[in-house]
């Protein structure tokens, strides 16, 4: 008797792992639409202002060709960011860069400052076609002259088309904060990138107060040449002084002491730094390097520390210092927004004055709209910064291992100690941000400190 013949249950097929780099990469937000919308809105408002002529100040029909133009000018940042795997780096930065022009059309209808640069620059612009670049700016220079000059400089390319030089400026700034995130990354490659990007490219203040022709802008320009320079000297890339030195000097144009600041904290930061990869106590060519640098950084320090004098008009630096802090106590404490400073020259003073510079107003101190903004601004960084807890405490054991979070130690520090005594929450908010940048380092920070390996001799 012949069996039955059994049927089998198929089998499943076996199927292997993918190799890492053969797997799906994980999905990540993208900003792009985002941003393209934003764009639609951006032109869509240039066209009505342009033919409803609402703004006050002047038309902004030159958007129109302008916002594309600047635009168009970014696509080589775009495309190095577009090289980011991890997140969307190119659409958060094109998101950043459409709200930085919505914001370019309030500083424009309320031009105050920006509205004089402009008016000063456009003067300036007739000399500079005609190869006079010897002008008397009718201001200090370095100063308050110096930032027309540039602003003339500017006028001599947009002929003289007061918002397109708001539109330039403003562009100016978002470069400045897409260097300072280089700056970053080159220097912290471990940091958390994507907070850093977020922060930087959106934070109100970035995105609000630079946004104009004025002095916030150019320095936020400026100090993310000086980053990025001293990130690549930190990790010994080639170019890093000179970025360094031509930041250093196209601030210097403007507000000398910031630009003694970040040297300072520079040349702190490349002094206390050591190489993690080089046996302690030996003479490397990187030692040689650190000690030419020093020298070199010396010698510019010296230009930068005559011109701060030059501009407080003072020959003895130290008592120009107590005088200026005075004067800038007296010269802000004017209109709605005046409050009573603290002394940041007394242990006390300097805590309560590092507590005000970074998140004052508080909301029960805002009287209108704009100053409750900014207090909202300072609560969500209070927040941020209780939330980073763990960051923050790998701070100490970083210090020499991480030179460019010391040198942002350093240029919050002495920060505090220049604004200590402005007295309007007005012009302490617009200058903060020449300081977030820094303060937003310490907050992407790694969460875990890992000790840096240090090679063993070769034999």
């Amino acid at each position: 008797m012949e069996s039955e013949p059994s049927i089998s249950q198929p089998r499943r097929a076996y199927r292997a792992p993918l190799p890492p780099r053969f797997e799906r990469p994980p999905t990540r937000f993208s900003w792009q639409p985002i941003a393209c919308l934003l764009f639609v809105i951006v032109m869509a408002v240039t066209f009505v202002l342009w033919i409803h002529r609402v703004t006050s100040v002047g038309g902004v029909g030159v958007g129109l060709f302008m916002i594309p133009a600047l635009t168009l000018l970014s696509t080589p940042l775009f495309l190095r960011a577009s090289r980011e795997q991890r997140f969307d780096l190119a659409g958060l930065m094109a998101v950043g860069l459409m709200l930085r022009f919505l914001a370019c059309f309030v500083r424009f209808d309320n031009a105050q400052d920006g509205g004089i640069y402009t008016l000063k620059g456009g003067e300036l612009a007739q000399s500079f076609r005609n190869l006079h670049f010897d002008v008397d700016t009718g201001a200090s220079l370095p100063g308050t002259g110096g930032m027309r000059y540039v602003a003339g400089l500017v006028a001599t390319i947009t002929n003289t088309s007061a918002f397109a030089e708001f539109l330039v400026f403003t562009w100016l700034g978002f470069v400045g904060c897409y260097l300072l995130y280089r700056g970053f990354v080159t220097a912290m490659p471990e940091a958390d990138h994507r907070r850093y990007a977020l922060l930087i490219f959106l934070w109100p203040t970035l995105v609000f107060w630079p946004s104009s022709v004025g002095k916030d802008c150019w320095l936020l320009f400026t100090l993310g040449i000086g980053a990025l320079g001293a990130a690549r000297v930190f990790v010994r890339r080639p170019g890093g002084y000179t970025l360094l030195i031509i930041g250093l000097l196209l601030g210097s144009l403007v507000r000398p002491h910031v630009a003694l600041i970040e040297l300072v904290a520079f040349a702190f930061a490349l002094l206390i730094g050591r190489r993690v990869h080089a046996r302690p106590g030996a003479i490397t060519p990187a030692s040689v390097a650190k000690i030419a640098g020093l020298i070199v950084m010396l010698v510019i320090g010296t230009f930068v520390v005559n011109r701060t004098a030059d501009l407080l008009a003072a020959n003895d630096i130290n008592a120009s210092v107590d005088s200026a802090l005075t004067t800038n106590s007296t010269r802000t404490a004017q209109g709605s927004s005046r409050f009573n400073p603290s002394d940041p020259r007394t242990p006390i003073g300097y805590a309560i004055a590092s507590v005000t510079i970074l998140v004052r107003p508080f909301p029960f101190e805002a009287h209108a709209a704009d100053q409750l903004m900014v207090a909202i601004e300072g609560l969500a960084l209070m927040v941020l910064a209780a939330a980073s807890w763990r960051r923050l405490l790998t701070i100490p054991r970083r210090l020499r291992s991480d030179p460019y979070m010391t040198m942002a130690i350093i240029n919050i520090m002495m920060f505090i100690f220049a604004l200590g005594t402005v007295s309007n929450f007005g012009i302490l908010s617009r200058q903060r941000a020449q300081l977030v940048p820094f303060v937003f380092v310490l907050l992407c920070l790694p969460a875990v400190f890992t000790k840096p390996r240090i090679d063993a001799p070769r034999r």
